[in-house]
C-alpha cells in the first residue's frame, strides 16, 4: 500500500541522523512510497504553522532527532491522527528509552501496524513528552537555552557542576488537589515519562499511558548529600531516599510567582503555572 510520508528533522547535522535519513530514504523508495522532508525552525510558532496547513496531506509522521524535535513535534501534533514513527538520533534521546529498542527493532517501526497512543504533560499552553521542572534543572536550562549539540552536553555540565555548589533553594508552593503544599525547593519534576538529562531514571513510577503525571521533589539538603544522589539518579534509587518525595496527580498549580520553568531541556517561561496531563494526546509507533 503506497503511503505519503513527512519526514521531520532538525537542521543540525549528526553521524546518527546521516545514517538514519540514508536508510530511511532508500527504504521507502524499494517500497514505492513517497516522502517530504521538513526541517524544523528554532521558531516553535513557525513549526506550527506549517503543521496546520500541511499535516494533512501525510499519511505518517517519521521523526530524525531527539527529545527536543520531538517536544517541537508534539506541539505541533497533539490530539491529531497521524502516527508518529520516532528513530532517536539527538543528544539525549530519554523519551524513546521507555521502551529500550534495538537499532533494528527501530527499523520495523517503519512498516508496524501497531500504534499506541500517549499522554502529554502541559504546562500552561505548551506540552511535553518527558517532564517538566523548577528549581536545579530549570536553572541549568535557563543558562544554557540556545546551546545545540556537543556544545550543549559541555554547557549543561559545567553549569550543572557550578549550580551544583552555587544553586540557592526557594520556597515552593503548591496548590494540588485542594492543598497547599510548602517546601525548600532544590529539585521538583513533574514527569510523563521515565527519564531526563540524558539517561537519569528520575521517574522510576511513570508511565506513559496512565493518565497521570508524577511528581518527584527534592528538598534542601547539604551539598554532600546531593552529591551522593547523582549515581542513584541514574538507577532510578534516588526515590529510597528521605529527601525525596514522589506523587501522583492529573493537575496541580505552581502558586510562587517568577521561577524559570523547563519543559523537555527547553525553556518554558515562569511561574506561576498550572501543569497538567493531556490523555490520550500522541500517537506513536511501537512495534
Amino acid at each position: 500500500m503506497h503511503k505519503h510520508y513527512l519526514i521531520v528533522l532538525n537542521p543540525l547535522p549528526n553521524k546518527q541522523k546521516k545514517y538514519w535519513l540514508t536508510w530511511l530514504i532508500d527504504y521507502l523508495k524499494q517500497h514505492q512510497h513517497t516522502y517530504y522532508v521538513f526541517t524544523t525552525s528554532p521558531v516553535l510558532s513557525d513549526n506550527q504553522l506549517f503543521f496546520q496547513q500541511h499535516l494533512n496531506e501525510y499519511d505518517e509522521v517519521i521523526m530524525l532527532g531527539g527529545d527536543g524535535t520531538l517536544h517541537q513535534l508534539a506541539n505541533c501534533m497533539a490530539n491529531c491522527t497521524q502516527p508518529i514513527t520516532v528513530l532517536p538520533c539527538g543528544t539525549g534521546n530519554d523519551f524513546m528509552r521507555n521502551f529500550g529498542y534495538s537499532n533494528n527493532q527501530l527499523k520495523q517501526l517503519v512498516n508496524s501496524k501497531h500504534s499506541l497512543s500517549i499522554d502529554l504533560g502541559k504546562v500552561n499552553e505548551r506540552y511535553f513528552i518527558n517532564s517538566a521542572g523548577v528549581g536545579f534543572d530549570a536553572e541549568i536550562v535557563e543558562r544554557t537555552q540556545g546551546n545545540k549539540g556537543w556544545l550543549a552536553r559541555f554547557s549543561y555540565l559545567y553549569h550543572a557542576f557550578t549550580c551544583l555548589f552555587f544553586f540557592k533553594e526557594s520556597l515552593l508552593s503548591l496548590q494540588q488537589e485542594c492543598q497547599e503544599v510548602q517546601y525548600s525547593n532544590f529539585l521538583t519534576v513533574f514527569a510523563n515519562g521515565k527519564y531526563f538529562g540524558g539517561g537519569m531514571k528520575i521517574a522510576p513510577k511513570a508511565e506513559l499511558s496512565s493518565s497521570h503525571l508524577m511528581r518527584y521533589s527534592v528538598e534542601k539538603t547539604s551539598l554532600l548529600k546531593k552529591v551522593l544522589a547523582l549515581p542513584k539518579l541514574y538507577r532510578g534509587t534516588h526515590t529510597k531516599l528521605p529527601e525525596v518525595k514522589e506523587h501522583a496527580f492529573r493537575q496541580l498549580e505552581i502558586v510562587t510567582p517568577g521561577l524559570p520553568i523547563q519543559a523537555d531541556g527547553e525553556s518554558a517561561g515562569y511561574t506561576p503555572a498550572v501543569i497538567a496531563v493531556a490523555k490520550n494526546a500522541l500517537t506513536i509507533k511501537i512495534i
